[in-house]
């Protein structure tokens, strides 16, 4: 039987060291005009080092956002390109592979930030639907998300917004593509809203179109998180058990290379600090006692012997720089003991809470 560790060819043609897969996490640590720097390079590269099997990097704004995520990175210029290009050498020089997020705010922005002001930005989503909380602590009154959201004419022209940003990340020398999907404020009545068919169309499109860039179906993972809740993203649990179980499988369908399914809002973890507040599923939305996503929707994804094939790890990737290292020598991961500000930046550098985590000890066996 296969272990964590063991090698793994995806689809036949994506080739990682091991299963082990470092998640996309928010950092907001590039403080460059939206573009990594030697913090990144480092960042990404002891993991790499580390052994990790694929890397799927911070979430890369395909646009011009105006989210209250302050020092995010952008991928829409050449400039931005040349940036990242200098993280992904690095990455393969120690024998990594990196996958590009692929990120859309959608109304989770405010048409009142510099940068949207700057560029002509304006706040789209499927629906004109305004989002609840954010806290955008660079305007005045650090207000929540904007009412004044527009809705998507075509979406064919995101999905070219997509391919453009994603063109360049294949410039930039990312091995694949990481997309989220979620379709909580869908209203539409056209050909992309409405039946669940309908409102999957745009990633079942969205996919295929980046599929042709970066190689084929098998250099894109889809991440999927059913029992999400955060941003107004909940839905019932029929509608989440139809939308998804249909979307899976037309995926798998299409032979799209990982299925990244997350458990996030499903457990009754607390939220973090001040970004993440809410205490549990908002009333009238519970799930079943024990409800697991990755147990549910994995059985629809056609893993070897009924076994996961990756395994992605979060949060602890950024207290356990030697993740890989750890599991091969038996070693328990380190936590977190510095408190729930250390997720997201920026601080006196961006090194700080973010390459100041030490690795383990490894002690040499005493001789037989």
């Amino acid at each position: 039987m296969s272990t964590l560790l063991d090698p793994i060819t995806v689809g036949g043609k994506l080739s990682l060291r091991n299963r082990v897969v470092m998640g996309s996490m928010t950092r907001n640590r590039c403080i460059n005009d939206g573009k990594p720097g030697p913090a990144q390079v480092k960042h990404y590269v002891d993991r790499a080092r580390d052994g990790a099997g694929l890397i799927v990097v911070e979430g890369i704004f395909v646009d011009w956002t105006g989210c209250d995520w302050s020092f995010a990175p952008f991928m829409i210029t050449s400039e931005h390109a040349q940036a990242w290009r200098v993280v992904t050498d690095a990455v393969h020089e120690v024998g990594g592979k990196i996958f590009f997020q692929a990120w859309h705010a959608g109304l989770c922005q405010h048409d009142e930030m510099p940068i949207m002001k700057k560029h002509g930005g304006v706040v789209l989503a499927p629906s004109a639907v305004k989002a609840n909380a954010g806290k955008y602590r660079d305007l005045p009154g650090k207000p929540g998300h904007t009412h004044n959201v527009v809705a998507i004419e075509d979406p064919k022209d995101v999905i070219e917004t997509y391919r453009n940003s994603c063109r360049l990340a294949k410039q930039a020398g990312f091995d694949g593509v990481e997309l989220l999907a979620q379709g909580r404020v869908n209203r539409r009545t056209d050909a992309y809203g409405g039946s669940v068919e309908n409102r999957c169309r745009f990633v079942i499109e969205l996919t295929e179109a980046l599929a042709t860039i970066f190689d084929g179906p098998e250099f894109v993972c889809v991440k999927l998180n059913p029992t999400d809740f955060y941003n107004d993203s909940v839905v019932t649990f029929e509608e989440m058990k139809q939308t998804y179980t249909y979307l899976i499988k037309e995926l798998v369908r299409r032979k799209v290379g990982i299925i990244n399914l997350s458990r996030r809002g499903a457990d009754a973890t607390a939220g973090i600090g001040d970004f993440f507040g809410h205490d549990g599923r908002p009333e009238g939305y519970g799930l079943p006692e024990g409800y697991d996503p990755v147990l549910d929707f994995g059985s629809l994804v056609k893993f070897p012997e009924e076994k996961l094939d990756l395994l992605t790890f979060g949060r602890p990737f950024i207290y356990n720089p030697d993740i890989v290292n750890r599991i091969r020598h038996g070693i328990a991961f380190a936590e977190n003991d510095r408190g729930n500000t250390v997720f997201y930046g920026p601080y006196q550098t961006p090194d700080e809470n973010y390459n100041d985590w030490p690795a383990a000890r490894i002690c040499p066996k005493p001789n037989a």
